[in-house]
């Protein structure tokens, strides 16, 4: 049997483009009608651009699908087939835990008009952070430069995070953090990070406006809430940005802010 261009983007489910494209890397052969470049494709042709399609889905690029089709032994194929599988067990596992960021990010955008300046007593989870400067110095040495790279392969799962030692000091430490666990790394895997503990705090969602740049004076409300509760500061006070929002009246900056406590 033999089929036009437009039968097989029909029952193929492809593009026209697709198929020059097969064609042009050598894949297919068609019969081309010398009068009028018509092309057309008999079922040897057919089933073997439904094999094109199928090992395109699976995520092999074109110069792999030409060896596999034309050159491959069984034991060659095979072994690209269980690298293949690897590589989508590998992505499994990263879509997982991206799964599982957002099963936790997604109420803490919806619930941000309600605990915005609201405190309450929480278990703070464990924290991967990672310090890129403090204040306005970037932190150029060995290690930040080794952790940044390793923490931008997983840029998905990170968070940006402010890290203040002392409320009353006014000093920041910036950088990246990341759920403890969720790149499969700890904090001896990753050079120049700090593993900040689970621990009781006191929690907070703070709106710095549009300004990158502020003083810790942001957060003596947090301090103040403390007392008023008799809870006593026992860490370091750590934001972490929800997003950034553009509103009507202007932009604004939401942090998720946890100060330690006992």
């Amino acid at each position: 049997m033999k089929y036009t261009q437009k039968d097989i983007c029909r029952l193929l489910n492809i593009k026209r483009e697709t198929l020059r494209h097969y064609e042009k890397e050598g894949i297919i052969r068609p019969e081309v009608n010398a009068d009028n470049q018509y092309r057309f494709y008999d079922d040897y042709q057919f089933y073997l651009i439904s094999e094109c399609k199928r090992y395109q889905i699976n995520g092999f690029s074109i110069p792999e699908i030409r060896l596999m089709l034309q050159k491959d032994s069984l034991s060659e194929y095979t072994e690209r087939m269980a690298v293949r599988q690897k590589e989508i067990q590998a992505e499994a596992e990263r879509l997982r835990k991206m799964n599982e960021i957002l099963d936790d990010y997604l109420p803490k955008l919806r619930n941000i008009p309600v605990h915005l300046n609201r405190t309450e007593e929480v278990w703070m989870e464990d924290i991967l952070f990672i310090p890129q400067r403090q204040g306005r110095l970037l932190k150029l040495d060995e290690d930040s430069v080794d952790a940044s790279r390793m923490i931008m392969g997983t840029l998905e799962l990170t968070f940006m995070m402010a890290y203040c030692p002392d409320i009353q000091k006014n000093v920041f430490e910036w950088g990246f953090g990341t759920r403890h666990g969720i790149t499969g790394k700890g904090s001896e895997e990753i050079p120049g990070s700090r593993l900040i503990r689970s621990q009781k705090a006191l929690t907070t969602v703070i709106d710095t406006g549009s300004a990158w740049e502020f003083d810790t004076s942001i957060l003596q409300e947090i301090e103040i809430k403390a007392k008023a509760r008799n809870l006593k500061p026992t860490g370091s006070c750590i934001m972490l940005q929800l997003l950034r929002s553009h509103e009507e009246d202007g932009t604004h900056r939401y942090f998720e802010t946890y100060l330690p406590v006992e």
